[in-house]
């Protein structure tokens, strides 16, 4: 299947693009394997996940510094090998809340994976938008190598915390797409002008800064934004009628109805 290029997904002005964040997490356990080939099957345009490093730096797919919230382990996640995350299950506590364990298949316990594995498991055909959580040196080369080695430039982009962290990005591989998010300082004018000025073309702007004026001020500068975030019919119509050009979401069924139901083009 052709790798998905990014841009394609743009090139309508009417189009809303579609990210499954963490996944298909309104249904599945977040950031694991399942979430993301549900996404995919689904429809996303786009996957979204977050990367950490383990003790040996290798980078693996988890949102929080520690494990309580989403596994049966207990601590920090960069205190773990590779080896001991892999014995933990991260649909643990996705299961104690009584989700249907059926969802998953024969699996009784969801592994946490690595960045690399899960680009295999990742349509080619799907964009990813990928959220650095920690900015270690060897970490971040370790992303950056994993770029090349898949050739990602086209189909995915990095998402970073803040400007000296994506600085720290460009200096190790300025070919890769940045989007920085600095949510200490309010999206204004001024800030989307140094977002333009570092040379962002992706933007994730919260959901509680965004309203009509400020789409009009994003497409006229000419970026490209996927709001963070929308869950719900309701909210997915108010943030499309302000004129987003894309949407995070924990629910991409749901996003996917209502883009459907506006007659807006969508594939």
């Amino acid at each position: 299947m052709k790798s998905k290029r990014l841009a394609d997904l743009y090139l309508d002005s009417r189009r809303i693009v579609v990210t499954a964040h963490r996944g298909f997490s309104a249904k599945y356990p977040e950031n694991t394997i399942p979430a993301f080939i549900a996404a995919v099957e689904t429809g996303a345009d786009i996957i979204e996940l977050d990367l950490r490093g383990t003790r040996e730096r290798v980078p693996v797919v988890l949102h929080d510094p520690h494990l309580n919230r989403t596994s049966n382990g207990s601590g920090n996640v960069g205190d773990y090998s590779l080896t001991q995350l892999k014995e933990l299950d991260f649909s643990y506590h996705w299961k104690q809340e009584g989700n249907d364990p059926l969802l998953l298949g024969s699996s009784t316990r969801v592994p946490i994976p690595t960045f690399e594995e899960t680009l295999g498991s990742i349509s080619e055909s799907v964009g990813m938008n990928i959220q650095v959580k920690e900015a270690d040196p060897l970490l971040l080369n370790r992303i950056c190598s994993v770029f090349d080695r898949y050739d990602l430039y086209q189909r995915a982009y990095l998402t970073i915390s803040t400007f000296s962290d994506a600085a720290a990005v460009r200096r190790i591989n300025p070919k890769i797409d940045l989007c920085v998010l600095e949510r200490k300082l309010p999206l204004d004018y001024t800030m989307l002008q140094r977002m333009k000025e570092f040379g962002c073309r992706f933007l994730q702007p919260h959901r509680r800064d965004v309203t009509a004026q400020l789409c009009r001020r994003i497409r006229e500068m000419g970026f490209w934004a996927n709001l963070f975030y929308s869950n719900t019919d309701q909210d997915n119509r108010r943030f499309i009628g302000y004129g987003i050009q894309g949407i995070l979401t924990d629910a991409p069924d749901i996003l996917i109805h209502t883009i459907r139901d506006l007659g807006l083009p969508f594939s």
